[in-house]
Protein backbone atom coordinates (compact mmCIF):
# COMPACT_ATOMS: atom_id res chain seq x y z
CA UNK A 1 0.00 0.00 0.00
CA UNK A 2 2.54 1.95 0.78
CA UNK A 3 4.39 1.78 -2.67
CA UNK A 4 1.16 2.61 -4.37
CA UNK A 5 0.72 6.02 -1.99
CA UNK A 6 4.71 6.80 -3.11
CA UNK A 7 4.21 6.07 -6.43
CA UNK A 8 0.79 8.01 -6.88
CA UNK A 9 2.34 10.69 -5.68
CA UNK A 10 5.44 11.14 -7.73
CA UNK A 11 3.49 10.19 -10.69
CA UNK A 12 0.94 12.85 -9.65
CA UNK A 13 4.43 15.70 -9.09
CA UNK A 14 5.74 14.33 -12.36
CA UNK A 15 2.31 15.39 -14.04
CA UNK A 16 1.96 18.44 -12.35
CA UNK A 17 5.69 19.78 -13.59
CA UNK A 18 4.83 18.82 -17.19
CA UNK A 19 1.41 20.26 -17.28
CA UNK A 20 3.24 23.56 -16.09
CA UNK A 21 6.55 23.49 -18.20
CA UNK A 22 3.68 23.13 -21.10
CA UNK A 23 2.00 26.34 -19.82
CA UNK A 24 5.60 28.53 -19.57
CA UNK A 25 5.96 27.14 -23.52
CA UNK A 26 2.77 28.29 -24.93
CA UNK A 27 3.05 31.93 -26.47
CA UNK A 28 1.79 34.41 -25.41
CA UNK A 29 -0.10 37.66 -26.68
CA UNK A 30 3.18 39.42 -24.85
CA UNK A 31 5.24 37.70 -28.16
CA UNK A 32 3.04 40.47 -30.26
CA UNK A 33 4.75 43.48 -28.02
CA UNK A 34 5.83 45.30 -31.01
CA UNK A 35 2.28 46.04 -31.95
CA UNK A 36 1.75 47.93 -28.85
CA UNK A 37 1.74 51.71 -29.57
CA UNK A 38 -0.03 54.16 -32.19
CA UNK A 39 0.39 53.13 -36.06
CA UNK A 40 -0.11 55.44 -39.13
CA UNK A 41 -2.23 52.73 -41.74
CA UNK A 42 -3.14 53.39 -45.41
CA UNK A 43 -5.11 50.89 -47.50
CA UNK A 44 -6.04 50.53 -51.26
CA UNK A 45 -9.19 48.63 -51.72
CA UNK A 46 -9.71 46.73 -54.88
CA UNK A 47 -12.86 45.33 -56.61
CA UNK A 48 -11.98 41.49 -55.52
CA UNK A 49 -13.77 40.11 -58.72
CA UNK A 50 -12.16 42.58 -61.00
CA UNK A 51 -8.45 41.19 -61.24
CA UNK A 52 -5.86 43.81 -62.44
CA UNK A 53 -8.22 46.37 -61.92
CA UNK A 54 -7.00 49.80 -60.30
CA UNK A 55 -7.80 50.55 -56.51
CA UNK A 56 -11.41 52.15 -56.25
CA UNK A 57 -10.60 54.10 -53.25
CA UNK A 58 -7.49 54.65 -50.51
CA UNK A 59 -8.38 55.33 -46.97
CA UNK A 60 -5.58 56.60 -44.71
CA UNK A 61 -5.49 56.80 -40.80
CA UNK A 62 -4.05 55.79 -37.29
CA UNK A 63 -4.64 52.42 -34.99
CA UNK A 64 -3.45 52.69 -31.50
CA UNK A 65 -2.93 48.99 -29.80
CA UNK A 66 -2.89 48.25 -26.03
CA UNK A 67 -2.86 45.45 -23.89
CA UNK A 68 -6.35 44.73 -22.09
CA UNK A 69 -8.15 42.68 -19.91
CA UNK A 70 -6.16 41.31 -17.28
CA UNK A 71 -6.31 37.56 -15.79
CA UNK A 72 -4.22 37.53 -12.40
CA UNK A 73 -2.36 40.73 -13.17
CA UNK A 74 -1.51 39.71 -16.94
CA UNK A 75 -2.73 41.18 -20.06
CA UNK A 76 -4.53 38.40 -22.06
CA UNK A 77 -5.60 40.45 -25.29
CA UNK A 78 -4.17 43.08 -27.68
CA UNK A 79 -6.71 45.53 -28.56
CA UNK A 80 -6.20 48.02 -31.25
CA UNK A 81 -8.44 51.03 -32.11
CA UNK A 82 -8.35 53.07 -35.19
CA UNK A 83 -10.01 55.29 -37.65
CA UNK A 84 -9.68 55.50 -40.88
CA UNK A 85 -10.96 58.42 -43.91
CA UNK A 86 -11.33 57.92 -47.43
CA UNK A 87 -9.15 60.76 -49.41
CA UNK A 88 -9.73 59.28 -52.53
CA UNK A 89 -11.97 57.60 -55.35
CA UNK A 90 -15.51 55.83 -53.93
CA UNK A 91 -16.96 57.02 -50.44
CA UNK A 92 -14.86 59.95 -50.42
CA UNK A 93 -14.96 61.72 -47.32
CA UNK A 94 -15.76 57.94 -45.38
CA UNK A 95 -14.84 58.05 -41.93
CA UNK A 96 -15.46 54.80 -40.30
CA UNK A 97 -14.10 52.99 -36.83
CA UNK A 98 -12.35 49.91 -36.99
CA UNK A 99 -11.17 47.31 -33.21
CA UNK A 100 -9.62 44.23 -33.55
CA UNK A 101 -8.79 41.69 -30.43
CA UNK A 102 -5.88 39.57 -30.54
CA UNK A 103 -5.33 36.88 -28.20
CA UNK A 104 -3.47 33.36 -27.80
CA UNK A 105 -6.51 30.73 -27.72
CA UNK A 106 -5.36 27.87 -25.93
CA UNK A 107 -8.43 25.58 -27.57
CA UNK A 108 -7.36 26.56 -30.91
CA UNK A 109 -3.24 26.43 -30.29
CA UNK A 110 -3.53 29.51 -32.13
CA UNK A 111 -3.10 33.37 -32.09
CA UNK A 112 -7.09 34.57 -32.70
CA UNK A 113 -8.34 37.70 -34.03
CA UNK A 114 -11.72 39.27 -33.94
CA UNK A 115 -12.64 42.00 -35.83
CA UNK A 116 -15.19 44.68 -35.73
CA UNK A 117 -15.89 47.24 -38.07
CA UNK A 118 -18.61 50.72 -37.94
CA UNK A 119 -18.77 50.45 -41.63
CA UNK A 120 -19.67 46.59 -41.94
CA UNK A 121 -22.72 44.49 -40.13
CA UNK A 122 -20.42 41.90 -39.81
CA UNK A 123 -17.94 39.91 -37.21
CA UNK A 124 -14.18 39.13 -39.05
CA UNK A 125 -13.08 36.04 -37.07
CA UNK A 126 -9.21 34.83 -37.93
CA UNK A 127 -6.68 32.73 -37.06
CA UNK A 128 -3.32 34.71 -37.31
CA UNK A 129 0.12 32.49 -37.49
CA UNK A 130 2.99 34.63 -36.33
CA UNK A 131 6.06 33.68 -37.74
CA UNK A 132 9.10 35.50 -35.80
CA UNK A 133 11.96 34.00 -38.41
CA UNK A 134 10.28 35.70 -41.33
CA UNK A 135 8.75 39.10 -39.23
CA UNK A 136 4.94 38.33 -40.50
CA UNK A 137 2.02 37.52 -39.53
CA UNK A 138 -0.51 35.26 -42.23
CA UNK A 139 -4.18 36.05 -40.57
CA UNK A 140 -6.98 33.45 -42.36
CA UNK A 141 -10.63 34.67 -41.79
CA UNK A 142 -13.74 34.69 -43.04
CA UNK A 143 -16.71 37.72 -42.79
CA UNK A 144 -20.22 36.99 -44.09
CA UNK A 145 -21.17 39.40 -46.89
CA UNK A 146 -24.39 40.53 -48.45
CA UNK A 147 -26.93 38.42 -50.05
CA UNK A 148 -26.02 35.26 -48.24
CA UNK A 149 -22.31 35.26 -48.92
CA UNK A 150 -19.37 34.05 -46.80
CA UNK A 151 -15.97 36.00 -47.91
CA UNK A 152 -12.78 34.08 -47.05
CA UNK A 153 -9.41 35.85 -47.12
CA UNK A 154 -5.62 35.32 -46.13
CA UNK A 155 -4.08 39.07 -45.00
CA UNK A 156 -0.41 39.08 -44.94
CA UNK A 157 1.33 41.66 -42.91
CA UNK A 158 5.54 41.69 -43.68
CA UNK A 159 7.56 43.71 -41.12
CA UNK A 160 10.30 45.50 -41.56
CA UNK A 161 13.42 44.14 -39.23
CA UNK A 162 12.87 46.45 -36.16
CA UNK A 163 8.88 46.06 -36.37
CA UNK A 164 8.47 49.53 -36.91
CA UNK A 165 6.72 49.32 -40.58
CA UNK A 166 4.93 46.69 -42.49
CA UNK A 167 3.34 46.07 -45.61
CA UNK A 168 0.25 44.43 -45.73
CA UNK A 169 -1.53 42.27 -48.89
CA UNK A 170 -5.24 40.76 -48.39
CA UNK A 171 -6.49 38.37 -51.01
CA UNK A 172 -9.75 37.22 -50.61
CA UNK A 173 -12.30 34.32 -52.12
CA UNK A 174 -16.42 35.40 -51.92
CA UNK A 175 -18.98 32.29 -52.37
CA UNK A 176 -19.75 33.08 -55.98
CA UNK A 177 -16.15 32.91 -57.10
CA UNK A 178 -14.59 29.18 -57.99
CA UNK A 179 -13.44 28.17 -54.26
CA UNK A 180 -9.97 28.27 -55.42
CA UNK A 181 -9.90 31.93 -56.72
CA UNK A 182 -9.02 33.99 -54.30
CA UNK A 183 -7.88 38.06 -55.36
CA UNK A 184 -6.33 40.83 -54.24
CA UNK A 185 -8.85 42.98 -52.09
CA UNK A 186 -6.31 45.33 -50.01
CA UNK A 187 -2.95 46.60 -50.30
CA UNK A 188 -1.46 48.41 -46.87
CA UNK A 189 1.33 49.84 -45.46
CA UNK A 190 1.92 51.06 -41.55
CA UNK A 191 4.28 53.20 -39.74
CA UNK A 192 4.61 53.11 -35.84
CA UNK A 193 4.51 56.42 -35.01
CA UNK A 194 4.54 56.43 -31.16
CA UNK A 195 5.35 53.65 -28.47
Amino acid sequence: MKTCTYLFIVLTALFSTLSHAQDQQRPTVQDLDFLIGKWEISFNWYDTHQPGSLPYFREKGWQICEYDLELNGTPKFIICKGELEIDSGKYLGRKREILESIRYGRFENSFERIGLYSNWPATGLEILEYDSSKSQFIIRGQLNVQKNMLERYVDVYQFNEDYTAFERTNIANFSDMPSTEYNLTMKGTGKKIKK
